[in-house]
C-alpha cells in the first residue's frame, strides 16, 4: 500500500537559497547559526539552540553585496529539530530581505 501526501504549502513569497552566518538574539540568549534560505517575509536558519515557537528574536546577518550587517526583529514560527522558521516582524526587515533576495536572484542568473 502506498500512501501519498498531498501537502503543498501556500507561500506568500518565493524562497532563495542562502548560505550565510547569522546571529540570533533573544531575551535569554545569543547564538550563532547558519542562514539556509530567505524570503520577503522571513528566513530559515539552522542553529543549535532551544528557541521555542512564538519567541521573539532578532536575526543579524550580512545581505549579499552589502558592507554592513542588518538586524531584523522576528518571531519563531516553525521548528524542526535545529531548523527554525523566523518570520520578520517589521516592514524594514521585509524590505532588507527583499533587497537581499533580489541580489541573490541576480547572482544566480548571471552565473
Amino acid at each position: 500500500m502506498i500512501l501519498k501526501r498531498n501537502f503543498n504549502p501556500i507561500r506568500r513569497s518565493t524562497r532563495q537559497w542562502l548560505n550565510t552566518s547569522v546571529e540570533v538574539f533573544t531575551a535569554a540568549t545569543h547564538v550563532n547559526g547558519l542562514g539556509v534560505n530567505l524570503s520577503d517575509g522571513g528566513m530559515c536558519i539552522f542553529a543549535i539552540a532551544n528557541l521555542p515557537v512564538g519567541s521573539q528574536t532578532e536575526v543579524e546577518f550580512m545581505p549579499p553585496r552589502r558592507d554592513e550587517r542588518v538586524r531584523v526583529p522576528g518571531t519563531v514560527r516553525h521548528r524542526a529539530l535545529y531548523l527554525y522558521g523566523i518570520e520578520f516582524l517589521s516592514e524594514y526587515g521585509q524590505q532588507e530581505s527583499r533587497e537581499a533576495q533580489d541580489e541573490l536572484t541576480s547572482c544566480s542568473t548571471q552565473s
